[in-house]
């Protein structure tokens, strides 16, 4: 079974205070994604992250059209492999939003090297 792929970086910055709430949505990114998942049109979809030199917090959710989903926090360690976003995205996802997250009050580490990489079989 064939792949593609698409891979980019999180911007510098924080989006999230370390409560979760936002801090400025500039320091975030959104991925548009064919619709994930729709027979005849989009294969299975996986989104995942890694990072180097330190671990970071990022938050990841989804919209598939009409709603956003609950915003899922995910930490991408230095020392692991690449971190998923548990399962392959839901069907019908169009667009992926993505920032960092303060891990704590002090935190000053926004700018930690994170990728992400959005995996896309044949449908």
């Amino acid at each position: 079974m064939a792949a593609d792929f698409q891979t980019g970086e999180i911007p510098h910055g924080f989006a999230f205070d370390e409560r979760g709430e936002l801090i400025h949505y500039k320091y975030g990114i959104v991925l548009a994604v064919p619709s994930a998942n729709q027979a005849g049109w989009s294969g299975d979809m996986w989104l995942s992250f890694g990072s180097a030199w330190r671990d970071a917090k990022i938050k990841v959710n989804w919209h598939d059209g009409t709603n956003w989903s609950a915003a899922v926090d995910l930490t991408v360690t230095h020392a692991g492999g690449r971190v998923h976003t548990g399962a392959k995205l839901p069907t019908g996802t169009q667009k992926i939003a993505i920032g960092r997250v303060k891990k704590t009050l002090t935190d000053t580490e926004d700018d930690i090297p994170v990728s992400w990489l959005l995996q896309v079989a044949e449908a």
